[in-house]
C-alpha cells in the first residue's frame, strides 16, 4: 500500500485538530503513536491530544475528554477493545458524532477491526496517514443484551462480533501471557483442546421470523468477514449495510470440523460444512444452560439468553479506499419499493448523517415518512426509536428536517394515520434521576443504586399491553438535562443506562435554561411530552417520575393535555409525602408509589401488566435487593421493610 499525501488546510482554514487514545501496554503502541505524529507534522497540523487508556478507564471517557478539548479526529490506538471503546463512546457522542471522526492502528493480538474496514497489513506509517486523513464512511456498531441464570442483565457494545459457546470458552481460557507469547496461534491452541464436547441447544429468534430451535457448538453474530491469515468466516458480512450475520458452527463429530475446515477455506456453507448463515438485524438466542459469552474476542461471562441489534451508521470511520457508499440513493431506492422494508428504511436514515444539511435530503426524509401507512408506519417509527444513539424518531424530524412546512407535511401525516389505529400501543415516558437510579434527593438508598425491579417494571409494562410486545422503541427517558453542543451530556446520560439491560430507548433532553428550577424542569420535560405526543399520537402513555424534581406537576400537565391518552402517571416518592397528599394526587389521576413492585401492583390492576409481569418484577426486586450494599444498618432496615410490603401485596394480588 502507497503511502497517499494530502494537501495542507488552505490558508485561513482551521487545521483539523486530532485527539488520540492510545492502549499503551499493547507492544507497539509507542511506535504507532510515533507514526501518527509524524502524519500530522507532515501536514503542517497542531500536535495530537494524546490520553492513555487504563484498567479502570478503557476508552470512553477519553473520548469525552478529547472532544471537550476541540478534537475534530479521533485515533483509536491498541486492539480490539480499545477500538471499540473509542467507537462506542463516540457514537453516543450526540452532535459531535456526525462529524467527528474515527481512524484506527491496529495494535492489538487480532485486529478483527481493522481486517475488516481493510487496512490490515498496512504499516504503521501507511495505517496513520488513513487513521486521520483516509476516506470516510458510516460504520455500524452492535450491542448485546446478556441475561445470566439468575435474571441479572448486562449491556455491552460489540465491534465486530460476538460468539457464544466453544469459542468464548477458548477466549476465556487463553492467558494474556499466551497471546503476548503467540498471537492469534494462543486461541486457535485453546480452540483446538475443546474440539470435542457436547453442543449446547439454543432457540433462536432472527427479527420477526418463526423461532428456530437448533445445536450448535458455536454461533457468532457480527459484521466481522474475516479471521487472521485472512480465512473467511462470515464472507457476506458488512459494516456498513445495517446488518448482523449469524454463523451456527454444528459439527457432530471430530471429522465434522474437517467439514468446517473446508467450508471455512472455500467460503461454502451449507450441510456438508456444519455451518449455516443467517442474516438478521434483531437476534435472541436462549440456551439450554448457561453458557460462555465473548465481545470481540474478550470474555464477558455466561448467560441464559443473548439479544444483539445493530446500530446503523454508528460512527464515521476512515478507511483505505474511497466511500462508495450513498446513503440518499439507499434512501430513495428503498422509499420506492413497492414492498416497504421497515427495518431496512429506518436503518438508511439512522445512517445519514451526511443528508443532514441539504434540502432535497430533508425532502427525502419527509418521503420515508409518507410513504407509510397504519401499522408500519407505527412500526417504522418505533424502530427509529430503538436505535443506540442520539439519531432517533426526534432528532430526524426536528433537526434533520429544518424546513417547517416539510416537517408540518410529516406531522399532520402522522396524525392522520394515528387517527386510524384500534389498538394504541403502550409507551412508557420515564424520568431518570431518583425514577431509574438513586442520585438526589433519595436517601433510603446509596447513592446510584438502581431501584430494585424498576428495569423489570419497565420490560413487563412494555410487553403487557402491547399490540406487538416484540415491537422495539416503546421506552423513551425524558430529562431536563441538556444537549450541549459535544454531546458530552447526552452521551454521559447514554452511558449511565447503556450496561442495565434495558429494552431498546431514546432520550429526549432538556436545554440548559431548564435547568434553573423544579418548574423550568418541569416545563421542558412538558415540553417534551407534546413533542412526543406529535411523533406519537397513535399511543398511549404511562409516565413514570418522581416526587423530588417537578414530576408530580409534569404528569398534572400531562394529563390536562391529553387524558385520555395518560393511562397511568406514576410517582416514586423520594420526600415521604403525607398520606392526605397522596390521596390528593390520587384523586387527580397520580398514583403515588414507593418502590418500583408498587408500581407494578398500580399497574396490574389497571390491566396494563399481566400477572407473569408482575410476577418477574417482583423476582427481580428481591434478587437486586441482596446485592445492595447498604449505607448503613438503619438504612438498610428501614428500606427493607418498605420493600417487603410492597413485594408481599404484589406477591398475593393475583392468587
Amino acid at each position: 500500500m502507497t503511502q497517499r499525501t494530502n494537501v495542507v488546510a488552505t490558508e485561513g482554514a482551521a487545521a483539523p485538530q486530532v485527539g488520540i487514545v492510545v492502549h499503551p501496554v499493547k507492544q507497539r503502541s509507542s511506535d504507532a503513536l510515533a507514526a501518527v505524529r509524524r502524519a500530522t507534522r507532515h501536514r503542517g497540523w497542531p500536535e495530537p491530544l494524546i490520553l492513555e487508556t487504563a484498567i479502570d478507564s478503557p476508552g470512553s471517557t477519553q473520548v469525552g475528554e478529547l472532544l471537550s478539548q476541540g478534537a475534530d479526529r479521533l485515533v483509536a490506538i491498541g486492539g480490539d477493545g480499545t477500538v471499540r471503546e473509542v467507537a462506542a463512546a463516540l457514537s453516543r457522542s450526540g452532535p459531535a458524532s456526525e462529524h467527528v471522526t474515527l481512524g484506527v492502528v491496529p495494535t492489538g493480538t487480532a485486529n478483527l477491526w481493522a481486517r475488516t474496514i481493510g487496512i490490515h497489513g498496512a504499516s504503521l506509517d501507511e495505517a496513520a496517514v488513513i487513521a486521520i486523513d483516509g476516506a470516510t464512511r458510516d460504520s455500524d456498531l452492535a450491542w448485546l443484551t446478556l441475561t445470566e441464570g439468575d435474571g441479572t442483565t448486562r449491556t455491552h457494545d460489540v465491534a465486530v462480533v460476538m460468539g457464544v459457546g466453544m469459542d468464548a470458552e477458548a477466549f476465556a481460557e487463553t492467558a494474556e501471557r499466551a497471546k503476548a507469547a503467540l498471537g492469534w496461534a494462543a486461541y486457535f491452541v485453546a480452540l483446538g483442546r475443546r474440539a470435542v464436547g457436547e453442543p449446547m441447544t439454543l432457540t433462536a429468534l432472527l427479527d420477526r421470523r418463526e423461532p428456530v430451535r437448533e445445536s450448535a457448538r458455536t454461533v457468532l453474530v457480527g459484521n466481522c468477514r474475516v479471521l487472521p491469515l485472512g480465512l473467511p468466516l462470515m464472507p457476506s458480512a458488512s459494516m456498513t449495510d445495517g446488518q448482523l450475520d449469524v454463523l451456527v458452527v454444528a459439527p457432530r463429530s471430530v471429522i465434522g470440523w474437517l467439514g468446517v475446515a473446508a467450508g471455512v477455506v472455500t467460503r461454502r456453507r451449507g450441510a456438508w460444512t456444519a455451518m449455516r448463515t443467517r442474516r438478521a438485524r434483531h437476534v435472541v438466542l436462549d440456551l439450554d444452560r448457561p453458557t460462555a459469552v465473548h465481545v470481540d474476542g474478550d470474555p464477558v461471562g455466561e448467560a441464559m439468553r443473548v439479544e444483539i441489534g445493530v446500530t446503523p451508521g454508528a460512527v464515521l470511520v476512515r478507511t483505505g479506499s474511497a466511500a462508495s457508499d450513498d446513503p440518499a440513493a439507499r434512501v430513495r431506492a428503498l422509499v420506492a419499493s413497492p414492498d416497504p422494508d421497515l427495518p431496512a428504511r429506518a436503518g438508511a436514515l439512522q445512517r445519514s448523517r451526511r443528508m443532514s444539511s441539504d434540502h432535497a435530503h430533508e425532502g427525502l426524509v419527509r418521503d420515508a415518512f409518507l410513504g407509510l401507512r397504519g401499522p408500519d408506519l407505527t412500526r417504522f417509527k418505533s424502530l427509529l426509536n430503538s436505535g443506540r444513539d442520539h439519531r432517533d424518531l426526534e432528532h430526524l424530524v426536528y433537526d434533520v428536517v429544518d424546513d417547517e412546512g416539510l416537517r408540518r407535511d410529516i406531522l399532520d401525516h402522522i396524525a392522520s394515520e394515528a387517527a386510524l389505529v384500534d389498538v394504541p400501543d403502550l409507551h412508557v415516558l420515564s424520568d431518570i434521576d431518583d425514577t431509574l437510579r438513586c442520585a438526589l434527593h433519595d436517601d433510603r438508598y446509596p447513592r446510584g443504586t438502581v431501584y430494585p425491579g424498576v428495569v423489570a417494571l419497565y420490560r413487563a409494562l412494555d410487553a403487557g399491553h402491547a399490540a406487538d410486545p416484540e415491537a422495539p422503541g416503546d421506552l423513551t427517558f425524558v430529562t431536563a438535562r441538556p444537549m450541549d453542543p459535544f454531546g458530552l451530556i447526552e452521551q454521559h446520560t447514554r452511558r449511565g443506562l447503556r450496561d442495565l439491560g434495558l429494552p431498546p430507548h431514546a432520550v429526549l433532553s432538556g436545554t440548559f435554561e431548564g435547568l434553573r428550577s423544579h418548574d423550568a424542569m418541569a416545563g421542558v420535560k412538558l415540553e417534551n411530552f407534546v413533542r412526543f405526543r406529535a411523533l406519537m399520537p397513535e399511543t398511549h402513555v404511562v409516565f413514570i417520575g418522581d416526587s423530588g424534581q417537578g414530576d408530580i406537576e409534569v404528569g398534572r400537565r400531562m394529563l390536562g393535555a391529553d387524558r385520555d391518552a395518560v393511562r397511568l402517571v406514576l410517582i416514586h416518592d423520594v420526600v415521604a409525602l403525607p398520606d392526605e397528599k397522596r390521596e390528593a394526587l390520587r384523586s387527580e389521576g397520580i398514583v403515588v408509589v414507593d418502590t418500583p413492585a408498587g408500581g407494578a401492583l398500580e399497574a396490574y390492576a389497571v390491566g396494563l401488566v399481566s400477572a407473569s409481569g408482575l410476577t418477574s418484577v417482583v423476582a427481580a426486586a428481591e434478587r437486586e435487593l441482596e446485592l445492595i450494599e447498604w449505607d448503613s444498618p438503619e438504612q438498610a432496615k428501614a428500606t427493607r421493610a418498605l420493600l417487603e410490603r410492597d413485594l408481599e401485596a404484589a406477591r398475593t394480588a393475583h392468587n
